[in-house]
């Protein structure tokens, strides 16, 4: 992945086709598949969101339906702007075809275009409560792996879309 990520105009385009590439595979592999949750990380989430996005459209295709499978999208530190000009792209798309999407979000890092909440997630901002030695890229990762909370999200945990939570210690 890192050889289709390093030019910032290519990379949201790249990771897409590979996202796309990614649930065409899954579907043909995985015949009895009821959930799937798909990770991006900062230029990663334009494959998150492609891979659940054309599976969703693929099993719509297939069965008719797409509600057979449970797709969450879980996105940390997302970057949202789409080559040159796709500044409100990930606001705009990220999290739309899944069932349940979040981001958790780190608002002081120097990394454009990450540092806005999704308004088709549910948001978890972490910026309040992130260790002086950790990178703000960083943060929404290092906190996701070490709160315990990974993997499907609890239907009675699940945020609504468009809204935002601030993390505590």
């Amino acid at each position: 992945w890192s050889q289709y990520s390093q030019n910032p105009l290519r990379a949201s385009f790249n990771g897409e086709r590979i996202g796309r590439q990614k649930a065409s595979q899954l579907l043909s592999k995985a015949t009895s598949m009821e959930k799937l949750h798909v990770i991006g990380i900062s230029v990663g989430a334009f494959a998150a969101n492609a891979c659940v996005t054309e599976l969703k459209e693929k099993l719509v295709k297939r069965d008719g339906k797409s509600g057979n499978v449970y797709a969450q999208l879980t996105l940390l530190d997302p970057f949202t702007q789409r080559g040159a000009l796709g500044f409100n792209y990930g606001n705009r798309v990220f999290g739309r075809s899944a069932d349940y999407a979040q981001q958790f979000l780190n608002t002081d890092d120097p990394v454009p275009s990450t540092n806005s909440p999704l308004s088709n997630c549910a948001v978890i901002d972490v910026t309040n409560i992130r260790p002086p030695k950790i990178f703000g890229h960083d943060w929404p990762l290092v906190y996701y792996s070490r709160s315990g909370k990974t993997g499907f999200v609890p239907p009675s945990d699940r945020l609504p879309k468009g809204s935002i939570s601030y993390a505590k210690e």
